[in-house]
């Protein structure tokens, strides 16, 4: 079998990432910095390494500027984008707190200077111009260049996600002091998640700032396919407020404290497990590095613990919620136990979806095909396998 294929992302990329997120933090709270500051601290912190490690390893690409006409079309339409997604969450009471009309001008703000500091001269021009070609194809019953489409469908996940991540990583990094507070015997496991959360969002931002050809972060291709936006947009808001939240609820976030806690050791040894598993999740979103988006190619990470699965991300954020919720507990009996169990399943089955459409749209690169054979071959569930039919035939014999 061939050798596991190159991640897009050096390791040292993302080891600088998460270093940087450290150093952010300490000195956050070191010079007892505000929240607002704190939480830039930690974006600039992880981004900037990774920015000039990813920069040195592409180099400074020659991209063309794009006509005046079809740029200024396509501040018209990103603006609209960016409007539309947040009018929504505004309307639906989606769960980011911090998502507002004020987001606008500084997700904009943020993609501006992001594209100015690791884009080549007439970068950002010209991805606006790509959005503003594929709208007038569109109003003239054209089919737009794969290119142009590609241009406009990315800056709509950056409207529909990016605003999300801002509020989100800046939330999760403003509660890490009430976390503290929650519960005085569990304090130190709702601090670290809110700090792993505050991480996995952050990272999420700058992958979504960092759409540029000079660190070797644009966007190759985004899914096409109606079931692939659909199963990702359904687990945010404001969909995930409509249907995760609705018709899928099954138990309060904090059932488990409820339920382990008789036993202290036990509270604590299910708590460690439930933050081994938060922690396989976010390590997954960092060794993306800055290329983290949903619905988009970017190149193929191989790297983390995606050497050992090709959903290592989802694998663990659906068991920690097996972990979170408990759903095979109930006082209401077997039939309401049975009836969450099933709820979390549906959205868990909600996540195999879009396994699955991930899968199919990243197999039009031959460097994911190469990869999925060799997990096929080497990943964790394949090596558990031999190693069940080893004990198997032992026990036979």
């Amino acid at each position: 079998m061939k050798s596991l294929p190159k991640s897009a992302v050096s390791t040292t990329t993302c080891s600088l990432g998460a270093s940087g997120a450290l150093i952010g933090f300490s000195l956050a709270w070191f010079l007892g910095l505000s929240a607002f500051q704190g939480w830039l601290m930690l974006l600039l912190a992880s981004a900037v390494p990774m920015w000039i490690s990813e920069w040195r390893r592409h180099g400074a690409k020659s991209l063309s500027v794009g006509n005046r006409e079809h740029a200024l079309v396509g501040v018209l339409v990103i603006s609209l984008l960016f409007l539309g997604a947040m009018h929504l969450q505004v309307s639906f009471g989606g769960k980011g707190a911090g998502v507002s009309f004020f987001l606008l001008p500084v997700s904009l703000a943020c993609i501006a200077m992001t594209s100015f500091a690791v884009a080549a001269p007439g970068a950002l021009s010209n991805s606006v111009a790509e959005a503003g070609r594929a709208l007038i194809s569109l109003l003239q019953a054209r089919r737009p260049p794969l290119q142009d489409l590609t241009g406009l469908l990315g800056w709509l996940v950056k409207a529909l996600f990016l605003p999300l991540m801002l509020a989100w990583s800046f939330d999760w990094l403003s509660s890490v002091a009430s976390a503290w507070e929650r519960d005085p015997k569990l304090h130190w496991f709702f601090v670290i998640i809110a700090l792993l959360y505050a991480v996995d969002t952050a990272f999420a931002t700058i992958g979504y700032l960092s759409t540029s050809e000079r660190i070797g972060g644009q966007i190759r291709s985004t899914d096409r396919t109606w079931i692939g936006w659909l199963s990702a947009l359904v687990c945010y808001p404001p969909l995930s407020v409509l249907v995760l939240d609705t018709w899928l609820i099954y138990r309060g976030a904090e059932s488990w404290v409820e339920w382990s806690s008789g036993s202290p050791l036990f509270s604590f040894l299910w708590g460690v497990g439930i933050i081994s598993l938060t922690t396989i999740y976010v390590w997954a979103t960092v060794a993306f590095g800055p290329r983290f988006s949903n619905l988009t190619h970017r190149g193929i990470i191989t790297s983390g613990p995606y050497r050992w699965g090709k959903h290592p991300a989802y694998l663990a954020k659906n068991l920690s919620w097996w972990m979170i919720s408990v759903p095979f507990v109930s006082e209401g009996g077997l039939i309401e136990a049975g009836a969450q169990c099933f709820a979390l399943l549906g959205i868990n089955a909600i996540y195999w979806v879009r396994a699955l459409t991930e899968e199919r749209h990243l197999r039009c690169d031959p460097t994911y095909v190469a990869y999925a054979q060799w997990i096929s071959v080497n990943g964790a569930f394949a090596r558990i396998g031999k190693f069940a039919a080893r004990l198997s035939m032992a026990t036979r014999t």
